[in-house]
């Protein structure tokens, strides 16, 4: 009898063991939420979770949908799905197996979003899904007078974006100067008028070369012969090298992916420009390897994002930094550099010292130095609209991540994580949102007076040098 019942018991065990494991299997993170924004570069859908969780997404079309499945993922009880906002018109869940939560994005349009990706934070996981270009209303506006509907009033002046301004503005001027000049070929032609429910903010430009105002034509987009000008952004750290890590146990490898994606969508929502991410995954890439695939992508500007750290935790502000050869600013940039540049060290790869590569990159630098330079201040200014700064100037010091690069480069330290006020910041979408406008209007600023030959800024710069106007 006694063997029989240690036979049962040890039987009862192992059924709720399985039922455990069956468990854990079938419900192993947890949905907490939905939150659902647009921006001026599109709507936003984040899907909160209690942790890193897997996911499939279906795209659907008559009518369009996103469905993502969450196979393993259970809804928390009492979730309100949010409304409608941007391209998406509903939020509806699902369940279409035991186990796996299903979320369908009821959309207006059959706009593509790019592949969704998890980050981490400290509450959990949040799977990010963005459909571009939607959540601009100057856009939509545009949309509805090319179909012929008529704005309206109520929406049909909401602050214009200055970049999208300055576009409209320079398609006027192009479209006066051509109809005063035969076009050289058929593409060349009057574009089709589409009507204007609103004077054009550079109006006085526009009127200097077009006494008479013209129906507004479609925004001037990057034409034939063209490039669009590629700025490469290389998020700092990544796999086996966390960066500084904040008081709350946050990654900086985490905290400035985000910026760097942030980032990339607002340039490619920029006409004109085109994004490059060095990494777009928590991966490792040897300091050597960053620049070298800026090189290959015809980069025209190499960003690298940071997260500052010290041992004062009442440091803050964020601060842009540039290459220098000869010696540091400070000696906290000296400091600072040699921190980043021991991140082989800590990535596992061993540093070699080609002497040859070493000249010519010094002299190829030599040459953007001024350029360099030029583009930090324009990116520190932008940086000053986010608050005070942790430095009144920009700083240099011989940064290996930027040494390799043959374009004009910086480094810009978003804030300081060590910092737990700013730590918390730079895990808030909203401000990761606004540290990228912040860096796109300094990047945006330098190359409308620096424009280079064969882009969109460089034409603008021709139409407004014709005009007597600027860019």
């Amino acid at each position: 009898m006694r063997i029989r019942g240690i036979n049962l018991s040890q039987a009862m065990l192992a059924i709720a063991l399985v039922a455990a494991l069956c468990w854990n299997l079938a419900y192993g993170a947890e949905l907490r939420g939905v939150d659902l924004g647009t921006g001026p570069t599109g709507t936003r859908a984040e899907l909160k979770l209690d942790a890193r969780a897997e996911f499939s997404v279906i795209s659907l079309a008559d009518p369009h949908r996103l469905v993502v499945d969450l196979p393993g993922t259970r809804l928390r009880g009492g979730v309100t799905l949010p409304g409608g906002k941007g391209v998406v018109q509903a939020v509806r869940s699902g369940q279409p197996v035991p186990g796996t939560t299903r979320i369908v994005f009821d959309l207006a349009s059959g706009v593509v979003a790019p592949q969704p990706w998890i980050e981490d934070g400290p509450d959990g996981a949040r799977l990010v899904i963005e459909w571009p270009g939607d959540g601009d209303p100057i856009a939509r506006i545009a949309q509805a007078a090319s179909a012929g509907t008529a704005a309206d009033p109520a929406t049909a002046a909401p602050v214009a974006d200055p970049a999208v301004a300055s576009n409209d503005a320079t398609s006027r001027l192009i479209s006066s100067m051509q109809a005063a000049t035969p076009p050289a070929s058929a593409a060349d032609a009057a574009p089709t008028p589409t009507p204007s429910p609103a004077p054009a903010v550079d109006a006085p430009v526009a009127a200097a070369s077009a006494p008479t105002p013209a129906p507004t034509p479609p925004a001037l987009r990057p034409g034939p012969g063209m490039r669009p000008l590629v700025i490469a952004i290389d998020a700092g750290h990544g796999g086996q090298d966390p960066g500084a890590i904040g008081p709350g146990g946050t990654y900086e490898k985490h905290v400035v992916l985000s910026i760097a994606r942030e980032l990339a969508r607002q340039i490619n929502a920029t006409p004109g420009m085109r994004a490059h991410l060095v990494r777009d995954r928590d991966v490792y890439v040897e300091l050597p390897q960053r620049a070298r695939r800026a090189r290959e992508a015809r980069a025209d500007m190499f960003v690298s994002i940071h997260a500052d750290a010290a041992l004062n935790r009442a440091a803050y502000g964020s601060s842009v930094y540039t290459l220098s050869l000869r010696g540091a600013s400070s000696q906290q940039a000296r400091w600072l550099a040699d921190r980043e540049n021991t991140a082989d060290l800590v990535g596992g790869v061993r540093l070699e010292k080609d002497t040859l590569s070493s000249v010519l990159l010094d002299l190829a630098q030599s040459g953007h130095m001024k350029a360099s330079q030029d583009a930090a201040e324009h990116v520190l200014s932008g940086l000053r609209n986010l608050g005070k700064t942790h430095k009144a100037n920009v700083e240099y010091a011989n940064f290996a991540v930027l040494r390799n690069a043959d374009m004009p480069a910086m480094l810009v330290e978003t804030g300081f994580i060590s910092n737990p006020d700013e730590e918390r910041r730079l895990l808030d979408p909203a401000h990761q949102r606004r540290v990228a406008t912040a860096v796109l209007d300094g990047i945006n600023a330098f190359f409308t007076n620096q424009p280079p030959p064969g882009t969109l800024y460089a034409a603008r710069a021709a139409a407004a040098a014709a005009s007597g106007g600027s860019p």
